[in-house]
């Protein structure tokens, strides 16, 4: 009869190094799971961040194409606009008359005919400072130039959430780690403290998921 307390109190360890294992095994599977999902979202938000940023990049290059279009545009139009006042002061009226019928754009023109019509106060230098000189490639420059900032700051997004997927990952790993060594150590005591750390250690990386996904701000 001297054995039986020995027994019961083996079979007590044994029942409780059973339960340690059963929760160490379910805390490896849910953290196992949470990281193949914050990996796999990770890589795909990696991936949609460069195809962004690469986005971004061809509408900002765009956009520098249409504004060295405008630049050269109205360098153009300038000088057009120079000869034609240095033949009109000269009084050479026919060689003026030619450089504005055949020289002048269309967009020259138009501001030509508002900058004829100003006197005293609202009287400009030249007809390109007047509001009616409008070139095309300008708006469309300021059209890219926005849309490439939209681009590069939705690029950024999904690159905020790939990093947050990713401290996700390290979260989890040691929540693994600890779950993993928890059933090794024969005192109870250390078992159950490192289980605990890997519960406490999955709610972060629960609340990085989360943020990567967008569910939280």
């Amino acid at each position: 009869m001297s054995d039986v307390p020995g027994e019961v109190v083996e079979q007590e360890d044994d029942n409780d190094r059973g339960r340690i294992e059963v929760v160490a095994a379910i805390l490896l599977g849910l953290a196992g799971l949470l990281t193949a999902y914050a990996a796999y979202y990770g890589g795909l938000a990696g991936g949609d961040a460069i195809q962004g940023y690469s986005k971004a990049t061809i509408s900002r290059n765009e956009a520098n194409g249409y504004y060295a279009d405008y630049g050269q545009k109205v360098a153009q139009d300038t000088n057009v606009f120079l000869q034609y006042q240095i033949q009109v002061e000269s009084g050479n009226d026919s060689v003026a008359g030619v450089i504005r019928d055949r020289l002048f754009s269309p967009e020259l023109e138009t501001a030509y005919v508002a900058w004829e019509k100003l006197t005293g106060e609202n009287d400009l230098p030249t007809p390109l400072d007047t509001p009616a000189y409008v070139v095309e490639d300008l708006t469309t420059y300021q059209t890219m130039f926005d849309q490439s900032n939209k681009e590069f700051d939705q690029a950024a997004a999904v690159d905020d959430q790939g990093d947050n997927m990713d401290l996700a990952s390290v979260f989890l790993a040691v929540a693994l780690f600890f779950a993993g060594i928890a059933a090794l150590f024969k005192g109870r005591n250390v078992s159950i403290a490192l289980l605990i750390g890997s519960a406490i250690v999955i709610v972060p990386g629960c609340w990085a998921i989360a943020k990567g996904k967008g569910w939280i701000s």
